[in-house]
């Protein structure tokens, strides 16, 4: 009658604890949440003071302790430094068979388990089976001391497990679920970015957010390149890296990091678990920055190699193959971006290349019809000119013997017509040198040398309108150039004469020559009103002076491009305005055939 009693209290304590674990993991978000209110309720419910759970995969074999409640801190920290060695649970993992440790023989590590026990204690080993699979687990479970579990007892903890398994299989679909969402959302997000923006920064910015929220991650680097000596970092999200910025430029070799470097090389994706104990890694330099866990992408396009996308965890982690196909998902995306963003910098600099040839021919017929036109006219004005001029001779001649009175009147109508003729002879003489300006002579030229030579005869001119005139050079000095001095100088004294004359009340210019990037370089700036927006100033005819003729800037365009070079103008309203011309140190092709030799 007694026993009879005991079995009916054991089962209702059974029924109990079923219910309440049912109750409990139906709303786990978890496997860790299962894992914690399973053991919880089993050592209330049989008044037991310790459990703990290992887990662990078919692939490798290992096991990693996933709950403990009661166990001694030096048996939890031995398995976290050394892992499990063999025992009873490895055994119970391997043949799913449920058995149970009685002794120091069976489990050389009983004393040392339980907290506050120092003699060893019977504990039950229950295979955890997901539905129709292998083991993947093992659950603890400490007897009282000097008993044992009883068959009855083991077969309870067998259900248990089994419950324990379903509701496990139950969190992981959910999480694999949600994971699958958080995926789709983050590709959605990536996508649109790329559609909407051919920006790469842009781009690997989202990549980066998507990669730490998608796998858990603490930090993500997008590098840059096909060379391991010289990678860009372009994309750090997530925690600060403790030696490495956005932008820098990283040396693999430099700094041996083996993985990143095999990655890049081999283009293939990496895996590392667990840093600390991975042979093919820079363990110190893994230390160094803090990394547990890292999945390494190649960013791949054709043939080509782009970079690499690098997820890391602060602490090891085992990546599952979800994860690995999420990373190379991203990587694929972030690997579309920048091939988009290439091609279509490479259509931009295609076009703009075509489009400036043909305004450049364009332009070019133009300036020789021009020209043929303004040589015409130049003559057929210049002669008139010349007769008029005489004739106003003749006539203040003529009117110097009339009474005071006219002489003073007429002398002035005079001066006038005289000034009106002196402009449109300035006039022509632009008008005849702009016809000449694509025939260069080319010699041996000293750059600097010219340009200290206009800056000596044109500082008087700038000190007499209150301007100083300085001298500065820029980069390295300037070898010998085959061109045209007295063409260029035409155009370093209109580009400071235009200066000067844009400040009436006196200001600074500043007058610069060097080497810079390949080219040789003269800059002229200064401290005036600026120049007025969205006016092309080197159009013909165009000019902000209340006399000038709007050549002076066409001309020096002109001569620039027939040497293979540029002139630009920027300009900051109230700032002042800088002129920077740039030609190449080797003759362009084009001056080449179109000048001639000083020798010739």
């Amino acid at each position: 009658m007694v026993r009879s009693v005991e079995e009916i209290d054991r089962r209702r304590r059974e029924l109990e604890i079923l219910s309440a674990v049912a109750e409990q993991i139906h709303a786990a978000e978890s496997s860790q949440q299962v894992l914690d209110i399973c053991l919880t309720e089993i050592l209330r419910g049989l008044d037991l003071k310790a459990g703990w759970i290992f887990l662990g995969s078919e692939h490798d074999r290992r096991l990693r302790l996933a709950a403990a409640q009661g166990v001694s801190a030096a048996y939890l920290d031995e398995i976290r430094r050394v892992g499990l060695s063999d025992c009873l649970c490895r055994e119970v993992f391997a043949t799913g068979h449920s058995m149970q440790a009685r002794n120091t023989t069976e489990c050389p590590r009983m004393p040392t388990i339980v907290e506050g026990l120092s003699q060893p204690v019977a504990h039950a080993c229950i295979p955890l089976r997901m539905q129709g699979a292998a083991a993947r687990g093992v659950l603890n479970v400490a007897a009282r001391p000097q008993q044992r579990f009883a068959d009855d007892e083991l077969r309870f903890l067998e259900t248990l497990g089994h419950q324990m398994c379903v509701a496990i299989e139950r969190a992981e679909h959910r999480k694999a679920e949600l994971a699958r969402n958080q995926e789709a959302r983050a590709m959605a997000t990536i996508n649109k970015a790329i559609g909407g923006s051919l920006d790469v920064a842009s781009v690997l910015g989202a990549v980066g957010q998507s990669a730490l929220e998608v796998l858990s991650a603490d930090r993500v680097l997008i590098y840059l390149g096909d060379d391991p000596r010289q990678l860009k970092v372009a994309e750090l999200a997530g925690l600060e890296h403790p030696e490495l910025i956005r932008g820098q430029t990283l040396n693999l070799e430099e700094v041996q990091a083996h993985i990143l470097t095999r990655a890049l090389e081999e283009r293939q994706l990496v895996q590392v678990d667990d840093w600390a104990r991975d042979d093919r890694v820079n363990r110190k330099l893994a230390e160094r920055w803090g990394t547990g866990a890292a999945i390494v992408v190649p960013l791949l396009a054709r043939e080509r190699t782009l970079g690499l996308l690098v997820v890391t965890r602060t602490q090891p982690h085992q990546w599952t193959e979800e994860q690995l196909e999420a990373a190379e998902a991203l990587g694929g995306q972030a690997s579309v971006a920048i091939e988009n963003a290439r091609l279509y910098e490479e259509a931009r600099r295609a076009y703009d290349h075509l489009k400036d040839a043909q305004q450049r021919v364009l332009q070019n017929e133009r300036m020789a019809l021009l020209g043929t036109f303004a040589s015409g006219l130049a003559h057929e004005v210049r002669n008139p000119l010349n007769s008029i001029a005489l004739q106003l001779s003749l006539l203040e001649r003529r009117i110097a013997g009339v009474e005071p009175r006219l002489v003073e009147q007429l002398g002035e109508l005079v001066g006038v017509i005289r000034e009106e003729i002196r402009r449109l002879d300035a006039l022509v003489g632009d008008f005849l040198f702009f016809s000449r300006t694509s025939r260069i002579q080319l010699q041996a030229t000293d750059l600097d040398a010219l340009v200290d030579e206009v800056t000596r005869l044109l500082r008087p001119e700038a000190r007499s309108a209150g301007v100083t005139l300085r001298r500065q050079r820029i980069g390295a000095p300037v070898p010998s150039l085959t061109a045209d001095p007295e063409k260029l100088k035409q155009v370093v004294i209109n580009l400071v004469r235009n200066a000067i004359e844009a400040m009436p009340d006196g200001g600074a210019v500043s007058l610069e020559s060097g080497q810079r990037d390949g080219r040789a370089l003269v800059v002229v700036r200064d401290n005036g009103p600026g120049l007025p927006e969205r006016v092309d100033i080197f159009q013909l005819f165009v000019t902000t002076k209340p006399k000038g003729t709007g050549l002076g800037l066409s001309i020096a365009q002109q001569i620039v491009l027939a040497h293979g070079g540029e002139i630009k103008a920027a300009s900051e309203t109230g700032k002042g305005a800088t002129f920077e011309v740039s030609l190449p140190l080797e003759p362009a092709r084009d001056a080449v055939q179109n000048g001639s030799s000083h020798d010739e």
